[in-house]
């Protein structure tokens, strides 16, 4: 039933030719992927509930912290910092999942 559920097969024949070392490791990716899900979903709200942040600006007044989208995200700058970026290293978005990766990969043999 995983297997239809979450690795998105279609047919019994897809099943019956997957051994369980393979079904392990396409279950563990699946739920790796989940945890991708959850942190956008989770990142979505943090930054939504930062694009709503205020500061004060007088007695009893607030005005935003951020008055322009581009303040709040530099679509440019982000853009240009991977562009320059020739070490994939230095991209951080996805360190934590490529280190969960590396000591997977390490423990599978």
């Amino acid at each position: 039933m995983n297997c239809f559920r979450y690795l998105d097969f279609k047919s019994f024949d897809q099943v019956d030719q997957l051994t369980i070392p393979q079904y392990t490791l396409m279950m563990k990716a699946a739920m790796l992927k989940q945890v991708d899900l959850d942190y956008r979903n989770h990142l979505q709200a943090w930054l939504t509930f930062a694009a709503k942040a205020e500061q004060k600006a007088g007695r009893g007044k607030t005005r935003p912290v951020y008055t322009t989208f581009q303040k709040f995200f530099n679509y440019k700058d982000s853009v240009a910092n991977v562009l320059k970026s020739s070490n994939p290293k230095r991209r951080t978005r996805f360190r934590g999942i490529e280190k969960v990766l590396k000591k997977g990969g390490k423990d599978d043999g």
